[in-house]
């Protein structure tokens, strides 16, 4: 069994569901399925979880890369040391982080922590209580401990993918010294605004990891389009709870934030201009 050698490791709520799946329509590329196995976020995984998550890449043994995208990589600092256990097995490994408007990913993350932990405070409060909500978007932190360990960082906004994918996956491609490669256009993936339901309990209990057996088997039979007709049928989407004046007030909350965020992130940006709001 091989271990892999491509990393999509941030951030959350940041396209890198949509960057998975355009890189795995390269030929040379293999991307696992479950996308976020996280096995590097854990300190001391045993041996039974190293052959799982090893036996992950199997199917892609003969192929240049073999990746994954566990966005637990970057969220120090409540998992730290990732980047010294990847090194120090993968040190070969090619990193990808993908960034968004600070605003607009807090918004999904949010709404994500909502729909799957319960999340019942107002957004603004929710954003001034919990510190997770800016670390997670505290980029050029995230970053640094990956270029520490492996120089090379490409960084892509999550924007830029949305509406202009083959260009952004051509400079990937060129970037992994890959021949280049024409990629269809995915759907609009892992969008937490369009997962919210009208019964969040439900919701929770759909996505345990118990469940992630049953959820691979239902995608091997091609079965996804039905399971996701009958489950809106079920469980309709709800409404928003947050409007756009509460994002307004939100971007002014954290407008001097987002600044320092920009001025931190530009060096990394290899002279690509950040589409943020403000």
């Amino acid at each position: 069994m091989t271990w892999p050698n491509l990393f999509i490791v941030g951030a959350m709520k940041a396209g890198t569901t949509a960057l998975h799946a355009y890189l795995d329509q390269h030929p040379d590329v293999f991307m696992c399925d479950p996308k976020e196995p996280g096995f590097f976020a854990e300190a001391a995984p045993d041996a039974q979880a190293q052959a799982q998550y090893r036996q992950l890449f199997a199917a892609g043994a003969d192929c240049r890369y073999r990746g994954e995208s566990s966005t637990k990589y970057a969220k120090a600092p409540y998992f730290t040391g990732v980047a010294d256990r990847i090194a120090a097995t993968c040190p070969d490994a090619r990193i990808l982080f993908m960034v968004r408007d600070p605003v607009a990913r807090i918004v999904s993350q949010y709404l994500f922590y909502r729909r799957v932990q319960g999340e019942t405070l107002p957004l603004r409060a929710a954003v001034a209580q919990n510190p997770r909500y800016r670390a997670f978007g505290d980029y050029s932190a995230q970053i640094a401990p990956f270029q520490a360990r492996f120089g090379s960082v490409l960084v892509l906004q999550a924007e830029d993918l949305s509406e202009t994918p083959q260009a952004v996956m051509d400079r990937v491609f060129n970037w992994l010294d890959l021949p280049a490669a024409t990629v269809a256009r995915e759907e609009r993936r892992n969008n937490s605004a369009d997962a919210l339901r009208r019964h969040d309990g439900a919701t929770r209990v759909l996505i345990r990891h118990e469940l992630e057996p049953l959820r691979r088997l239902v995608k091997r039979m091609g079965a996804q389009g039905l399971a996701k007709r009958v489950w809106t049928r079920l469980n309709p989407p709800a409404t928003s709870p947050v409007s756009a004046a509460e994002i307004a007030q939100l971007r002014a909350d954290l407008a001097p934030w987002v600044q320092e965020q920009a001025r931190a992130l530009e060096p990394l940006m290899a002279g690509k201009p950040l589409r943020w709001e403000g």
